[in-house]
């Protein structure tokens, strides 16, 4: 809409909450066609006051007598609006699957205006407020090893495969988000002073602690709060330790003292699964950096930061040899 006096219909409206990252489920459409007095879903009839009024119906707290499921369902749908608008790039960036998400054909693609682009090269790493972009692969609760194709055109989302079979973390279901931080790159002709190790090659790998589970393909504005360096098959494997903007927790927790104070056992529990995971499929236990330590917010900051520049040395280098695949021009 250009203004108050346009028009929606409920597919305008379904549309909008899908590239939001908030999808209606299909059981509120029959409502929605009744309630606005639509016929089909094309059918241009909804004023902002009347999306607004039967947003509130929505949201009604009549089944919920102390109004706390209601109420909370309002304001942490709002945060994630908020958030994701908050920088105008980002909310024009919308994600599209592709294929059965059982086969190994499945893919989440990302597209700015319709346009294909990279979630690895062409989403920026940092917002105008100082926030990282978050891009979740693996959703928490959840175990299929989803990950960015960095050897693939685009770079989509796709399903780690080994031996012709789709991977799953046999450990257990993830206690966290997790995913990447675009624009990174960890060198595997770096050796890092901190774990003796070169790095794994792929993008940094960044671990979103907050309460929510973030769908695969979403893009979250998080704060930096501590690293925690791993040694898998004698590569640097980084996580970083980030929490969501739009969390409860969020404005409490700026450093690794924070998130011990808030989450307490959190650290240990999270150095404890990535230690271990490994050992369900007959392998060894990982290891550590730091002594097994995770650091705080400015060591993350500065992997990460170190890892950006990395980047931007394979962007250039590759660029030359015409090896990058990517398709297109960074237009973030």
């Amino acid at each position: 809409c250009t203004s108050s006096r346009e028009m929606l219909s409920v597919s305008d409206i379904k549309k909008v909450h899908s590239l939001l990252g908030e999808p209606l489920d299909e059981s509120d459409v029959p409502a929605m066609l009744e309630f606005f007095k639509a016929s089909v879903e094309s059918d241009l009839v909804v004023t902002f006051d009347m999306f607004m009024s039967w947003w509130s119906q929505l949201h009604d707290s009549s089944a919920d007598p102390d109004g706390y499921y209601s109420q909370e369902r309002y304001r942490q749908r709002f945060k994630v609006l908020q958030s994701r608008l908050k920088d105008p790039n980002i909310a024009r960036i919308s994600s599209a699957a592709e294929g059965d998400e059982t086969s190994r054909r499945f893919r989440i693609h990302f597209f700015l205006d319709d346009q294909p682009l990279s979630p690895w090269h062409d989403v920026p790493l940092k917002n105008s407020d100082g926030s990282y972009n978050f891009i979740c692969e693996i959703p928490k609760w959840t175990r299929k090893k989803f990950e960015i194709a960095t050897g693939e055109a685009m770079n989509p989302i796709k399903q780690d495969v080994k031996n012709g079979v789709l991977r799953e973390y046999k450990w257990g279901d993830m206690l966290f988000n997790y995913g990447a931080f675009p624009q990174t790159w960890e060198d595997p002709k770096e050796i890092s002073e901190e774990t003796g190790c070169p790095g794994d090659n792929d993008p940094i790998d960044v671990i979103e602690l907050g309460t929510r589970q973030r769908p695969t393909g979403s893009i979250t504005r998080v704060k930096v709060v501590g690293v925690i360096a791993m040694i898998d098959s004698e590569e640097t494997d980084w996580k970083i330790l980030a929490i969501a903007l739009d969390d409860d927790r969020a404005p409490n927790i700026h450093d690794l003292a924070d998130l011990d104070a808030h989450m307490p056992g959190a650290t240990a529990a999270l150095t404890h699964w990535l230690r271990m995971y490994k050992t369900a499929e007959g392998k060894g236990e990982n290891r550590f950096g730091f002594g097994g330590k995770p650091q705080g917010a400015a060591v993350a900051t500065r992997i990460v930061e170190e890892t950006h520049e990395a980047w931007r040395r394979l962007v250039a280098e590759s660029s030359g040899a015409g090896s990058m695949k990517r398709v297109g021009s960074s237009t973030l």
